[in-house]
C-alpha cells in the first residue's frame, strides 16, 4: 500500500513539473496579445524593409533585375541563377501577413472599422507584391493556420479580383473623424504605431485609391476594361495630389531600426553591389540632375577621374573593371541610416494618371500629368527648381503623346522608381520599357520573368503547388523564364543578341 501512495504521489509530482515545464516557455514579461496600434510599426517595418532591402524583391533579385544595380561580387543573381532559399517575399505570410489579418479581425471583433481598413490596405499592399513576383499564390485560404494547412493556389486574376474588393471596401471603411478620441490611450484609430500617416485616415484613403490605380495600371495588358474602371474609380475616389502623402516608412538614426541598405553595409559589413552601367550611362546621357542622388562618385585615386561609373550586369566574379572604379549606391541610402523608404509615391501616382489619361480612361492632360511627375521626383530629392525646369525643356523629354508618349511615361517611370525595384521590375516586364540586355553570362536572353515559390512548399503543400505550377505553363516551381498573367505581352518578343564579355 506504501508503494502505491508513493507512486500516486509521484505522478501528481511529475504532472506538476510537467506544468511548470510548460510555463517556462511563456514570457512573462512579454505580452501575448497585442492591439492593432502595436502591431502596426513592426508590421510596417517588415514589409519595408522586405520591399525595399538588399533581398530578392529589390536590390538581390528586382532591381538588380531592372538594372538599376549590379552585384560586384557573389554574382549568381545577375546572371539570373537563383540560390537555394529565394522567393518573392514567401516570408510575409508568416510575419507581417499574419499580423495585418489579426488587426482586420480585431477590428471587426471590436468594432474600429479604421483597424480593419488599414489592415486590409495593408494586405492588399503586400499581396499585391508577392503575386507581381510569382504569380498565383495561396490566398483565399491562406493566413487559416487554424483550420487549413495546406491552402489552394488562387489564379493572379482572382488575387487582382480580391485586391480590388479589399481596397474598395477598405475606403468605405475608414472614418477620419473617429482615429482616435482625446483621452482613449488606445484609440479607435492609431494615435501611435502609425510609421506611414500617424494616425491620419485620410491619408489611408488615398493610399488605398493609389494601390488601387497602380493595380489598374498593371492589368493593360490583359483586361483592359477592367483596368480602365478601376483606374477611373480610384482617381475619382482621390489619389495622392502632393509629395506630402508619399506612402514612406521612416528609420531610426540608431541600431537596431535603421534602413536596411545602410545596415547591410555599416551593420553587416557587406559590400556586394555596386551600380549598373545601365542605369549611369542612362542618366548621364539625359544629363539627369538626380544622378548624384541616386549614386555616388567612385573611389578612383588612381588616375584622379573621379566621375559616376556602373559596372555591367551579368558578369562573373572579377570580370570587368576593379572594384574601385564602380560607384556605389547613392549617400542617401548606403549612409544614412534613418533614410525613408517608399511604398508608392506621388510621382508614381503621376505616372499612373498619366498613362491612363493618354488612354483616355480619366480626364486630364497626359502631358501635364507627365511633366508633374518628372517634377514630383526631383522634388522630393531636393533637386533645384532651375535643373528641374531645364531638364524639362530639354526636346528628348518633351512630351509627344501620338507617337512616342506611352513609351516615355515607361521609361521617366524606370527612372524615377530607383530604389522600389519591385515596382520597376513589374513595370519593365509589363511595358518592355526600358530594352534591357543580359549580361554576356546571363543563363536567359531575357530578364527574368518572375520569382520562383518558397522551397518548403513542395513538401508542405506540394499538391496545390504542383496544380499551380501546371496551370501557368512554367517547367517548375522555380522557373523564372516565363511570363505571369499579368506581364504577358500582345505582340512577340523579339530578343536582342547576346553583348560581348569583356
Amino acid at each position: 500500500m506504501r508503494y502505491k501512495i508513493l507512486s500516486v504521489f509521484a505522478a501528481a509530482a511529475a504532472m506538476a513539473a510537467c506544468a511548470d515545464l510548460t510555463s517556462i516557455n511563456s514570457n512573462p514579461n512579454g505580452p501575448q496579445d497585442l492591439d492593432p496600434p502595436s502591431m502596426l510599426a513592426s508590421a510596417l517595418d517588415a514589409v519595408g524593409s522586405g520591399v525595399d532591402g538588399v533581398d530578392e524583391l529589390n536590390v538581390r533579385g528586382a532591381g538588380l533585375w531592372s538594372q538599376y544595380y549590379s552585384e560586384i561580387q557573389y554574382r549568381d543573381e545577375d546572371k539570373y541563377i537563383m540560390r537555394s532559399g529565394t522567393s518573392g517575399g514567401w516570408g510575409f505570410y508568416s510575419g507581417a501577413l499574419e499580423d495585418f489579418q489579426r488587426m482586420i479581425a480585431k477590428g471587426q471583433a471590436a468594432s474600429h472599422p479604421n483597424w480593419t481598413a488599414v489592415g486590409r490596405i495593408m494586405k492588399s499592399y503586400t499581396f499585391s507584391v508577392m503575386t507581381d513576383a510569382m504569380g498565383d499564390l495561396p490566398y483565399s485560404e491562406a493566413l487559416k493556420s487554424d483550420t487549413t494547412l495546406q491552402p489552394v493556389y488562387d489564379t493572379q486574376q482572382a488575387i487582382y479580383n480580391g485586391l480590388f474588393a479589399d481596397l474598395t471596401l477598405a475606403t468605405t471603411e475608414l472614418d477620419a473623424a473617429a482615429a482616435a478620441p482625446p483621452g482613449d490611450p488606445v484609440g479607435i484609430g492609431f494615435a501611435t504605431g502609425d510609421l506611414l500617416y500617424n494616425g491620419d485616415m485620410a491619408e489611408w484613403r488615398k493610399l488605398a485609391n493609389s494601390l488601387r490605380l497602380r493595380l489598374a495600371i498593371h492589368l493593360t495588358n490583359v483586361d483592359s476594361t477592367k483596368a480602365a474602371a478601376e483606374a477611373a474609380a480610384a482617381v475619382t475616389g482621390g489619389v495622392f495630389t502632393d509629395n506630402a502623402d508619399n506612402a514612406i516608412v521612416t528609420y531610426l538614426a540608431v541600431a537596431p531600426n535603421q534602413n536596411p541598405i545602410y545596415e547591410d553595409v555599416h551593420v553587416g559589413g557587406r559590400d556586394d553591389y555596386g551600380m549598373s552601367k545601365t542605369y549611369v550611362d542612362s542618366l548621364m546621357h539625359w544629363s539627369d540632375p538626380r544622378l548624384s542622388v541616386f549614386a555616388q562618385l567612385n573611389r578612383d585615386t588612381d588616375t584622379v577621374a573621379i566621375t559616376y561609373r556602373g559596372l555591367p550586369n551579368g558578369l562573373n566574379d572579377g570580370e570587368g573593371p576593379k572594384l574601385f572604379y564602380i560607384s556605389r549606391i547613392g549617400a542617401l541610402w548606403r549612409e544614412t541610416p534613418n533614410a525613408p523608404m517608399p511604398l508608392l509615391t506621388y510621382s508614381e501616382v503621376l505616372f499612373l494618371e498619366a498613362e491612363a489619361a493618354q488612354r483616355g480612361w480619366i480626364p486630364g492632360s497626359a502631358a501635364t500629368f507627365y511633366n508633374n511627375a518628372i517634377r514630383a521626383s526631383m522634388e522630393f530629392y531636393r533637386i533645384p527648381d532651375a535643373a528641374i525646369t531645364a531638364y524639362l525643356a530639354d526636346s528628348r523629354v518633351t512630351y509627344v503623346p501620338d507617337s512616342t508618349g506611352l513609351k516615355q511615361i515607361a521609361y521617366q517611370k524606370w527612372v524615377s522608381l530607383f530604389m522600389q525595384g519591385m515596382e520597376s521590375w513589374t513595370e519593365v516586364r509589363r511595358t518592355g520599357v526600358p530594352a534591357l540586355v543580359p549580361g554576356c553570362r546571363a543563363v536567359m536572353r531575357h530578364i527574368p520573368e518572375r520569382l520562383p515559390y518558397d522551397d518548403n512548399e513542395s513538401v508542405l503543400n506540394g499538391t496545390n503547388m504542383t496544380a499551380a505550377v501546371t496551370r501557368q505553363g512554367f517547367a517548375a516551381s522555380n522557373d523564372i523564364a516565363k511570363p505571369l498573367w499579368f506581364t504577358k505581352r500582345t505582340t512577340s518578343t523579339t530578343y536582342p543578341p547576346p553583348v560581348p564579355c569583356p
